[in-house]
């Protein structure tokens, strides 16, 4: 199979060595299933953030005393690890060649942007503090 250039700059800008494999040799079913559960798993995740940050610490943190400023480590903990999930969710579908990769790259780069965008804000909130 006939690699792009644009496949290859993903491969370095995802810090994934020429010709890995990663220890992955199955066949391209289970690749893709493999590529679909990294995927899954990234977007349980990254719920899992949206309903943590957004509904239970801002109204659960101040009920059992802990003062709001308190969630932004918290919070920036929360982003770090999702952008790391996201990050190697990627790094998975560029080592196996996923079919789908780029729609979800689209996807991952606009959940990147938001959580960068999250990330600073929370930082600058930190400081004022």
């Amino acid at each position: 199979m006939a690699v792009s250039r644009a496949d290859n700059l993903m491969t370095r800008l995802l810090l994934i060595r020429a010709g890995a494999d990663s220890g992955i040799a199955l066949d391209e079913a289970a690749a893709s299933r493999g590529a679909e559960n990294a995927l899954t798993v990234s977007l349980l995740f990254s719920g899992a953030r949206c309903i943590l940050q957004y509904a239970l610490l801002p109204f659960l943190l101040p009920i059992v005393g802990i003062a709001a400023d308190a969630t932004i480590p918290i919070l920036l903990l929360i982003n770090i690890l999702a952008m790391a999930s996201i990050f190697f969710s990627l790094r998975r579908f560029w080592t196996i060649g996923y079919a789908h990769r780029w729609r979800y790259l689209v996807v991952a780069a606009a959940a990147l942007t938001l959580l960068v965008a999250f990330t600073i804000y929370d930082i600058v909130k930190l400081g004022a503090a």
